[in-house]
């Protein structure tokens, strides 16, 4: 299923997914865990290239949960393991891979009972990250 807007979604996961989409993380997903699981309501998922790009990800979402006062519980990080979580609680827990270990956590097949929503990067990217003049002119 594709998610065609983010409106019924929460703060958290409006916020969590833009900012993975506007550094680039791939293969967005939503699981809606919401009756179904008690670990939180809503898994993100995402796949990224490098840990760099997993640490920078972890960083922008520490930050900006903390500049609009936003609940968390912390970050689960460990060089080479090639999966973090960003925990926001019973709300939201972001999950990022990269691609060979999510492939073989595939949490599509574990969390089967919830709901997966492939999230499009339009109805996401914030309004404060677009820049003007950013349209590929030529200068």
């Amino acid at each position: 299923m594709t998610a065609t807007n983010n409106q019924d979604f929460s703060e958290t996961v409006k916020l969590g997914a833009g900012i993975l989409f506007e550094l680039r993380a791939q293969n967005v997903q939503l699981i809606d865990l919401r009756g179904v699981k008690n670990e939180a309501d809503y898994f993100l998922i995402a796949t990224c290239e490098s840990e760099a790009q997993m640490q920078a990800i972890l960083n922008e979402l520490t930050k900006e949960f903390k500049a609009r006062k936003l609940h968390y519980i912390g970050v689960e990080y460990k060089e080479g393991v090639r999966w973090a979580i960003f925990d926001a609680g019973l709300d939201l827990m972001v999950h990022l891979f990269e691609e060979e270990k999510r492939n073989e956590i595939s949490f599509d097949r574990l969390y089967a009972d919830g709901k997966l929503i492939t999230l499009d990067e339009h109805d996401f990217i914030r309004e404060d990250a677009k820049k003007s003049g950013d349209d590929n002119e030529l200068i």
